[in-house]
């Protein structure tokens, strides 16, 4: 696998997510100063909601603002390191046998693309599983409780 091209397509889904998050804050900002949501009785509220809506917009801006200047100045190492860090890509495999990927990074948790016909997950180091990955290598096994669920790993391979 490729990790400066995955590293690429995870850019431009933020840069995409970035785009859809600025029309998205001016929408409620038009929202909330438009007369027409200027209510004439403290019982009509649409103003308010929408000036709320705005400040929700704002904060998604900034997270995705943040999380493009962190996967924009980062730089890949020459080799794969063998133990589970930042920047790892990992593929894991559950109790059931499902595979899945995931890309550790510092921000945009939760992120999915398509490389090459398989879903790739960013995940945060702060996530219980991030937590559990941190420090692990190649063929070691993580326990982790989700929603008082066990859940077992295996480690199939790191890049």
């Amino acid at each position: 696998m490729d990790k400066q091209q995955i590293l690429n397509l995870i850019i431009a889904q933020l840069r995409s997510d970035l785009a859809m998050s600025e029309r998205a804050v001016k929408v409620a900002r038009d929202t909330a100063s438009h007369a027409d949501c200027l209510g004439s009785s403290k019982y009509e509220t649409m103003g308010l909601e929408a000036s709320y809506l705005a400040q929700g917009q704002g904060l998604r801006l900034l997270e995705v603002e943040r999380a493009l200047n962190h996967f924009t100045q980062l730089s890949l190492p020459e080799s794969a390191a063998s133990t589970i860090g930042l920047s790892s890509l990992v593929e894991l495999e559950d109790e059931h046998g499902e595979r899945q990927l995931l890309w550790l990074a510092a921000d945009a948790g939760g992120l999915k693309i398509d490389y090459l016909d398989t879903v790739i997950t960013v995940i945060t180091a702060r996530s219980p599983l991030g937590k559990a990955l941190i420090g692990k290598v190649c063929d070691d096994d993580i326990a982790i409780s989700i929603a008082g669920k066990e859940r077992c790993y295996m480690i199939l391979s790191v890049l």
